[in-house]
């Protein structure tokens, strides 16, 4: 009986030590949840993914507006540049992060397009991210180095008509908007321009200065001082009306390709599941930096439209966009 007794209780107080540390871990939950929750976001610095190299209007924006929105978060925002796979990469590496608002993207156009055009592409644009808010706007450009015989659209189709595959279009990689609107101009204007994709628009912008690459349906903001030096040349503009900055330079539509509008845009997105009182600070944050008129005029002076918007447009925007990218693409095959 005295063996037996003594290892009941043990087993007692065994029990009675286990339960107290339960208690003890329970006790400590509520404080680990508050210090994740909400209510502190953020408490550590945030990473803002730009799926590109350096350089062009994701590094322009994702500057400007990560400095003012680590001023109003209290938190460092530290840039991060994941470029390739036509910035698959760096969005994949989004939506596989953890929905606690410490990881960000900065996207483009990209993100509607890449789904539908690239096979096996590792994510949903739609299920596998938050929106958080649209940023800007991106015209597009048809523009040509200075050596091309050619200052309009239409003696640029002359031009390629004379040369059919011997010249090329320049793009920062495949299925990017540059990438997809020299197929449209290919088809519309019945021309055999050869597509071209390089890794970034650094690697692309020389080429197309030097003339090795004779055209390139660019985002304005990454051309912009080459044609302020008059390297290249502008000969559309993807508008639906001309801009006042560049009044002598015709639309699409006033130089014979009516509906040839694509551009590109730049948004803030998260992976899924982010928690609306997160979603709502970062979407304020980047509200009060793009209200700012020098932030604005800093953005519109490197080609930009700044247009921000709340998540709830966003998701609507990008719902758009890939329905209307994905007619693009079945209608030229360029899956």
């Amino acid at each position: 009986m005295s063996a037996l007794h003594e290892s009941i209780t043990r087993k007692r107080n065994t029990l009675k030590r286990l339960t107290m540390l339960c208690g003890g871990i329970l006790a400590l939950l509520p404080m680990g949840y508050a210090a994740a929750s909400p209510a502190s976001y953020p408490s550590r610095p945030i990473r803002l993914i730009v799926p590109f190299p350096p350089g062009g209007a994701p590094d322009v924006v994702a500057r400007l507006i990560g400095d003012d929105m680590s001023r109003t978060l209290g938190q460092p925002i530290i840039i991060e540049y994941k470029p390739g796979a036509s910035a698959n990469i760096g969005m994949n590496y989004v939506a596989r992060a953890k929905p606690d608002g410490y990881t960000i993207l900065l996207a483009s156009a990209s993100l509607a397009i890449n789904k539908r055009l690239i096979e096996n592409t590792p994510f949903d644009p739609v299920k596998d991210f938050t929106p958080i808010s649209l940023l800007t706007m991106v015209p597009s450009v048809m523009v040509v180095p200075r050596s091309v015989p050619a200052d309009s659209v239409k003696s640029f189709i002359q031009y390629a008509h004379q040369n059919p595959g011997k010249l090329n279009y320049g793009s920062s990689g495949v299925g990017t908007t540059q990438h997809l609107a020299g197929v449209l101009f290919n088809k519309v204007t019945d021309s055999r321009i050869v597509h071209v994709p390089y890794k970034g628009q650094n690697a692309l912008i020389p080429e197309l200065v030097a003339g090795r690459v004779q055209v390139s349906f660019n985002n304005i903001s990454a051309v912009l001082p080459f044609v302020k030096s008059k390297d290249l040349k502008i000969l559309a503009i993807a508008l639906p009306k001309r801009w006042d900055r560049f009044p002598d330079v015709p639309t699409f539509s006033e130089a014979g390709l009516p509906g040839f509008e694509i551009s590109s845009w730049l948004a803030l997105f998260a992976p899924k599941d982010l928690p609306q009182p997160i979603v709502q600070k970062i979407y304020l944050a980047a509200k009060h930096a793009m209200d700012k008129p020098e932030i604005r005029n800093k953005i519109s002076a490197a080609g930009n439209y700044p247009v921000v918007s709340t998540p709830a447009y966003l998701k609507k925007f990008l719902g758009d966009e890939i329905s209307s990218w994905s007619k693009v693409i079945d209608s030229l095959h360029a899956q």
